[in-house]
């Protein structure tokens, strides 16, 4: 028998950007996915996943950091997020701090290596940017019902804006206003260019939420299409929406591509996993799984109880 849920699940980010992310699991981690500070350390990576530590340094609190266009985390209350884990590779990286121009660079992170990545940013003086940056800076606190007056805001001020629409309707998904969340995703997908992908992924986002499971299934699998295959939050979107309809192979596959996609960055995801195939009672992969989620997060709040699901389920046989 599965055990009762002991993870609260977190809310949206902005884009797996953001994210990934990342959704509530009704909306898919942005990336979810709320905001964090620095990274405990966690134990090292599985083999065949090389690599490295990474400080960014804005001198900042708050700072909004995008590793290969996934969240990773944000500055602590020095202006610091460490990364002792970071997946080895040259990515491109943006970060985001209200008030200022988001800072675009690129980083190398060497298996075994340390590095530091010192950012500089510019005031920012775009109001309708402005406005969008704190509806942000609100909806990671949970507060969508000001972030939405922010984003209507900055609409206002510039009609065609995709990502205030997007983000405008992640927080009415949230809060559940389906008809005024149609109207602005329907808005940022006509205005199309490179946001039309996680426009579509929102747009099924709220088809899930309205109970379309069917409908929202299409609209993943065409937002995974416009992404050319990766969308981190458009694939665990649909392995979400594959499981509610009992595809339990389906949705491992997809929750496996979106955990790959996502850097191997949430948690959450890897718990979310384990319980899918502890029902179905593939009882091995899910203990590869839970230890994942304990790989990523050792020392959090559920680890112990995690431990002690990965020992009950070593006592039970495999069904499959």
């Amino acid at each position: 028998m599965v055990r009762s849920r002991l993870i609260k699940k977190r809310s949206v980010r902005s884009y797996p950007r953001a994210a990934i992310l990342w959704l509530a699991l009704s909306l898919l981690l942005p990336l979810t996915i709320q905001a964090q500070t620095s990274r405990k350390p966690t134990a090292a990576s599985p083999a065949g996943r090389a690599t490295g530590s990474l400080k960014v340094i804005t001198g900042q609190a708050g700072s909004v950091v995008f590793i290969n266009n996934v969240r990773h985390g944000t500055t602590n209350d020095k202006g610091e997020l460490d990364l002792p884990h970071a997946k080895a590779g040259s990515y491109p990286v943006r970060v985001r701090t209200v008030g200022y121009v988001d800072w675009k660079g690129t980083v190398v992170i060497a298996p075994n290596a340390s590095r530091t990545l010192n950012v500089t940013q510019v005031r920012e003086k775009d109001q309708a940017i402005l406005l969008y940056q704190n509806g942000d800076a609100l909806r990671d606190k949970g507060n969508n019902k000001e972030a939405v007056k922010q984003y209507q805001s900055a609409i206002t001020l510039q009609p065609i804006f995709p990502e205030a629409r997007i983000a405008c309707a992640r927080s009415l998904i949230t809060l559940q206003d389906f008809q005024e969340g149609e109207k602005q995703i329907q808005a940022a997908i006509k205005n199309g260019g490179r946001t039309l992908a996680e426009a579509q992924t929102v747009l099924a986002n709220l088809r899930r939420n309205q109970g379309l499971v069917e409908e929202s299934i299409v609209e993943y699998k065409k937002a995974i299409r416009l992404s050319g295959g990766v969308s981190p939050e458009a694939h665990i979107g649909l392995a979400i929406a594959l499981n509610e309809q009992g595809r339990t192979d389906e949705a491992v596959k997809e929750y496996r591509t979106g955990i790959t996609q996502d850097m191997d960055t949430e948690p959450i995801l890897y718990y979310q996993l384990a319980e899918i195939l502890e029902k179905a009672g593939r009882n091995k992969e899910a203990i590869e799984a839970y230890r994942n989620y304990l790989r990523l997060d050792p020392e959090g709040e559920y680890a112990s109880a995690v431990e002690s699901i990965i020992e009950q389920l070593k006592q039970e046989p495999d069904k499959q």
